[in-house]
């Protein structure tokens, strides 16, 4: 038993070691080139919500709190119909889920060509720097100053 534990501890310190040599190899350049995918997504994700909030006003007998309580429902039926939801709100939540599924759809497709043509390895790199950035505070710190140089070079272009 005794020797399972070792074995199992120096196979953790080998993972552990493999995994800070790949983050090592993580290059500005990538971090660079990933921040600029994630302003990407950001500006996407941002249209949703522009959209959202533009259909949310375009439709009479809705409003932003009306619409909050009944995505409550994450767009099932019959908690909708708990809710008290008329047939016209029940399509309206159906049109922006639709909608916003099919936008969200997009940024996963724009997230795996980018991913694949931007950074070495394709995917590799993308699953690294995502994963260091949750694990390893000098590669965070690394990511966060390469980023707020991008947006400081964007308020200048302003």
């Amino acid at each position: 038993m005794r020797k399972f534990n070792y074995l199992f501890v120096a196979l953790l310190l080998l993972l552990a070691g493999n995994a800070a040599v790949a983050q090592e190899e993580i290059s500005d350049e990538d971090l660079r080139r990933y921040a600029l995918m994630m302003e990407v997504v950001d500006a996407m994700k941002a249209e949703i919500s522009g959209l959202t909030n533009e259909m949310i006003r375009n439709q009479e007998g809705i409003d932003g709190r009306r619409y909050m309580e009944l995505a409550k429902a994450n767009g099932n039926a019959a908690k909708l119909e708990e809710m008290g939801a008329k047939d016209y709100e029940k399509k309206f939540m159906e049109v922006i889920t639709a909608m916003q599924d099919e936008r969200k759809e997009a940024i996963s497709e724009v997230v795996q060509i980018l991913a694949t043509k931007m950074l070495p390895d394709g995917g590799k790199t993308y699953k690294a720097i995502k994963s260091g950035l949750n694990s390893d505070q000098a590669l965070k710190a690394r990511y966060e100053k390469i980023e707020a140089k991008m947006k400081l070079g964007d308020a200048g272009d302003a």
